[in-house]
């Protein structure tokens, strides 16, 4: 049966290629590659389909297995069959199984929690929970695994989404209900596999999300595995499936530390690489290859036969080998992939299709990271092995392990089209795609029907919106092979025509049409302009304090140039203040002025002066954001928490006025500059009033409120301390679904927004950024990626600790504790 499929593939294959040049090599590859890709894409189709005509009529949930085990499980049903039915759906685009795996996911919410959101059994028969008292290990051990093994990698792909939510709310709840206590703190189970399933998803939430309770789960894990006890004191260690997963959790949590706590992976670097060494001496064939099982401590063999997740575990020494620049970690791995071809039909998992499918995928992980040609084919020709397990029905072994198949023949196609998927991706669409020498990536597309849509480029999901710092390797992802950057513009070419030049997000969703009888052939290259001018010329680099004074002088200097208000430094001119309305309320005064911006233009202020307290009082400038006006920021029942109400009855006068025009006022100004000089104008207002102590003038603002502290701080030097919410993130996150009214002409040419919060510098700076902002604002784990960049100034000048991230678990709002206990303690004499 084998034999005659693999004929049939390769007639189809040869028929295909007649009519593509002979001289053409590399478009015979990509077609090559489409065929492939077609059928694997209508392998995974079958697959979902077959399972889901098997799913509960009364719930919707699919069962465990289809030998008579009529219930879900998260161990199983949802974390080995049900992901792969949802990435089948999302990487073709299909409405139909979109709309079912969302369903289910629902009903699974619904239906199977048992311990706040910790899903058990669900029993079909009964259409309720399949035992009356729960078991608290077995629960963990679900929701572990079904975070790891099924959500983790949905997220991979998809980023934001409500399997996302689902495996934060299941993290969370796990660690609520941790019941063992240890010297690192309380953990959730003591089984090794399910305290790697959990340093895997608690590294890789942090990541995404920022969220330090995360960071401080996997911790006290590894804590507990690294520092604590001791791997190698153990009589076995199992290699293979379920036992590599500690390997791999803590080489994740090894990386996690060594970036955001080098001491901690200076305790941790010689307790991993104790188990990566003994691990090589005494676990691996002479070919390199993994067994089994080992005594650690004595160095027996306890299980001769070979681990199929080899891969999994040489994912670890490839991430240990970057931390650490070790060569031979890295030689390991590369030392596996060469000798695999030698294991060519070998039985991995007594005759299992499953035992098939980890190791073709732990081969396709290393291959992306460490190309070789054996390996590659010999992946090619062990995927027949799951392509002929299938049945007719769509189903391949009729248990949990099918969708373990369908993962690795969804990893396959994408090596074969380099990452670009098709929306929507038909069975009969044959998309292929291959890389070229200089780094270009031509692409195949033909169909047997008419077919109108788009071409989806891969992205490099490791910046966003998994915001790794480093795309290191690991366990559940999906492997990055060609991707466009969101800024970097391209040269796409439609066969023979003229290049067009297009930006990284068009490549996100390429509109593309093709007949029957005309294939299309896409050749993209990354664009290179001489003219285009560089990035970020004078970015932040450590130096000495007096370098770093010269360097906020130059930036200051050229800024204000671009911003067009060289002219306005330099002159006087006067306030012409008048108060349009004054009244007395509880704790304060309020009026509302009219001042002179420029000497042709007049704007209004609120001002609030303290009725208790002795003068000379601390001043604010409150600045409100898109939409809002000088009113909001005194409103307590909005975003704004009604901060500049709030500072107001604690003894400071404030002033606010309105930045949110969107345009030009006076000829030959910038926007930017105009909402600047309008709040400058606000701190001449302060200092001139005897009332106001000028030595303590803050400012603070949310969302472009937020952007205009961080521009008023770091361009009048007499700005005490400033509040900046809910906007520090980087410029490339601001080039897309935000309102491009921050950007101005040369603006990117010098920096970045670390390098305009660093003019702040050593002065205190205080930025809010909430954990529930959405997936296009101003998300957390961006903000600390720019913190980082900030606090290289303040440690140059001597001020580590006068920038500091609040992170809060609000949205994008202000967090008024924070900003009120920071300005009780920075504006002060």
């Amino acid at each position: 049966m084998k034999k005659a499929s693999s004929i049939v593939f390769s007639l189809a294959v040869f028929l295909s290629l007649l009519g593509a040049r002979a001289s053409d090599t590399s478009w015979v590859e990509a077609q090559q590659n489409a065929l492939q890709s077609q059928r694997a894409i209508q392998f995974c189709r079958r697959y979902a389909h077959g399972w889901l005509a098997h799913a509960d009529s009364g719930s919707g949930l699919v069962p465990r297995n289809l030998t008579g085990d009529a219930y879900w499980n998260a161990k199983d049903a949802a974390a080995d069959n049900y992901p792969f039915m949802v990435l089948t759906a999302e990487v073709t685009d299909d409405h139909y199984l979109k709309k079912v795996v969302q369903e289910i996911l629902a009903q699974e919410g619904k239906l199977t929690n048992r311990l706040d959101s910790l899903p058990d059994d669900f029993l079909f028969a009964t259409q309720k929970l399949r035992t009356e008292t729960p078991n608290l290990d077995d629960i963990i051990f679900g929701a572990a695994e079904y975070a790891k093994d099924g959500l983790m990698p949905i997220s991979e792909w998809l980023g934001p989404s409500p399997w996302l939510e689902r495996m934060k709310q299941l993290t969370q709840d796990v660690f609520k209900h941790a019941a063992y206590e240890t010297p690192a703190g309380k953990i959730p189970s003591q089984d090794a596999e399910v305290v790697g399933d959990l340093l895997q998803v608690t590294s890789r939430l942090y990541w995404m999300t920022g969220d330090e309770d995360y960071k401080a789960w996997a911790f006290r894990l590894a804590d507990q595995y690294l520092l604590h006890s001791n791997l190698l004191d153990r009589d076995k260690i199992v290699l293979r499936d379920h036992g590599s997963e500690i390997i791999g959790g803590l080489s994740e949590a090894c990386f996690l530390a060594s970036y955001e706590n080098p001491e901690r992976w200076q305790r941790y670097r010689p307790r991993i690489r104790a188990i990566l060494d003994r691990i090589l001496e005494v676990g691996t064939n002479p070919d390199g290859l993994l067994y089994n099982a080992i005594n650690p401590r004595t160095g027996e063999v306890l299980s001769k036969g070979l681990a199929d997740t080899w891969g999994y575990v040489f994912n670890a020494y490839l991430t240990i080998s970057l931390l650490d620049n070790e060569p031979r970690y890295r030689e390991a791995a590369a030392r596996a992939l060469s000798n695999i071809h030698k294991y060519q039909d070998y039985d991995w998992e007594n005759g299992s299709a499953d035992g098939y499918a980890d190791s073709i995928e732990s081969a396709l992980n290393l291959l992306n990271r460490i190309p070789d040609e054996s390996a590659f084919n010999w992946v090619d020709h062990s995927i027949d092995f799951l392509f002929n397990k299938q049945r007719y029905d769509g189903i391949i072994e009729g248990w949990h392990g099918d969708g373990n198949s369908a993962r690795t023949v969804l990893l396959w196609a994408l090596e074969k089209t380099q990452g670009v998927t098709a929306s929507p991706w038909r069975d009969d669409l044959r998309l292929g795609a291959v890389r070229g020498p200089d780094g270009s990536l031509q692409v195949f597309l033909a169909s047997d029907w008419p077919w109108s849509g788009k071409l989806c480029f891969d992205r490099p999901r490791h910046r966003s919106p998994i915001y790794l710092p480093l795309d290191y390797p690991r366990i559940n992802q999906f492997p990055e092979w060609f991707t466009a950057g969101p800024t970097q513009k391209y040269e796409v070419k439609v066969g023979e025509g003229p290049a067009q030049i297009v930006e990284g997000t068009d490549l996100y969703k390429f509109p593309a049409t093709i007949k029957p009888d005309e294939p299309l052939r896409l050749t993209v290259n990354i664009h290179q302009d001489p003219a285009a001018p560089r990035l970020r010329a004078m970015k932040y680099t450590p130096r000495s304090r007096q370098k770093a004074l010269a360097w906020q002088k130059e930036l200051r200097r050229r800024l204000y140039g671009l911003l067009k208000l060289d002219d306005l430094i330099k002159a006087k001119i006067p306030l012409a203040s008048k108060v349009l309305l004054s009244e007395e309320r509880p704790e304060y005064v309020f009026r509302e002025v009219e001042l002179n911006s420029t000497q042709g233009r007049r704007i209004k202020a609120i001002v609030t002066l303290p009725r208790s307290g002795t003068p000379p009082y601390p001043a604010v400038v409150c600045i409100h954001g898109h939409g809002g006006s000088r009113y909001v920021v005194y409103d307590k029942s909005n975003v704004y928490k009604g901060f500049a109400a709030a500072l107001a009855e604690s003894g400071y006068v404030t002033i606010a006025t309105d930045v949110g025009q969107h345009e030009v006022y006076e000829t030959g100004r910038t926007l930017m500059g105009e909402r600047l000089w309008d709040v400058r104008r606000c701190v001449d207002y302060l200092e001139s009033m005897p009332e106001v102590d000028k030595t303590v003038i803050g400012c603070a603002g949310l969302s472009l409120g937020g952007e205009m502290a961080m521009w008023l701080a770091a361009m009048d030097e007499g700005v005490a301390a400033c509040v900046s919410s809910g906007f520090l993130t980087v410029m490339d996150q601001m080039e897309h679904d935000h309102c491009m009214c921050w950007k101005f002409e040369g603006l990117r040419e010098f920096v970045d927004f670390a390098d305009i919060y660093s003019l702040v510098a050593p002065r205190p700076l205080q930025c809010q950024n909430g954990l529930a902002e959405p997936p296009t604002m101003f998300v957390v784990p961006l903000a600390r990626q720019a913190l980082k960049e900030i606090r290289l100034i303040y440690s140059n000048m001597g001020k580590p600790d006068n920038v500091s991230l609040a992170v809060h678990r609000g949205e994008h709002e202000v967090d008024l504790p924070s900003l009120m206990e920071f300005f009780r303690t920075s504006l002060t004499n």
